[in-house]
């Protein structure tokens, strides 16, 4: 999956991009790489002040050249879903002054949308779950399950070519998301993190 730059000169100018967009759930965006109608991308967003950058998992719906002698730049529309749309929303509002990002994270996480199964780590039936984030430390688990604060479970991922399901032992470090509950891998040696690395690559190359 192409990651594309979708820089912004300022806070004011990101929140303009959301409204000049014309649609609901989309972004203008300025960038000379070229996009396809229905590509799915990895836009790397940031705006001058904005605390690190956010990757949002995004759908191309037009692109259009440079018109100098018109003044308008390369760039084009980006459309957006569910948890991906409502992380511009958050960001529209740490740009506008009326939210405030956490401190940046140590790890960057990746947005995907990826099936998978999982149990906790006393029991053995699994349960089927979407995981919308991933990065070395952890993992955005979208479950409706009611998991609580430290509960461990064993997380089955399956990947792009992947012979058999990979399992990793998490931790349930946020049940604060409205979708779901943030986890923490654990590292049990350091081949679990080759392991954790290996996983996040075959799903963002997907």
């Amino acid at each position: 999956m192409r990651r594309i730059r979708c820089h912004y000169v300022s806070g004011e100018a990101f929140a303009a991009a959301l409204r000049a967009a014309g649609d609901e759930q989309a972004l203008q965006v300025f960038t000379t790489e070229r996009f396809e109608p229905g590509e799915e991308v990895l836009a790397e967003v940031f705006f001058t002040g904005m605390n690190g950058k956010m990757l949002v998992r995004a759908i191309g719906k037009k692109w259009h050249m440079a018109r100098p002698r018109l003044r308008v730049r390369a760039g084009g529309v980006l459309r957006c879903a569910g948890s991906e749309w409502r992380k511009l929303q958050f960001l529209r509002e740490v740009a506008l002054g009326k939210a405030t990002m956490a401190p940046r994270r140590r790890h960057l996480r990746q947005p995907v949308l990826v099936e998978i199964r999982w149990r906790r780590s006393d029991a053995s039936d699994l349960l089927a779950a979407t995981i919308s984030e991933i990065s070395e430390a952890g993992a955005l688990l979208l479950t409706d399950a009611g998991l609580a604060l430290g509960e461990e479970i064993i997380i089955e991922i399956t990947t792009p070519g992947g012979a058999r399901p990979l399992e990793l032992t998490s931790i349930v470090r946020n049940t604060e998301h409205p979708e779901g509950v943030g986890v923490e891998f654990m590292r049990r040696n350091s081949g679990g993190l080759t392991r954790i690395r290996e996983v996040i690559r075959r799903l963002v190359d997907q």
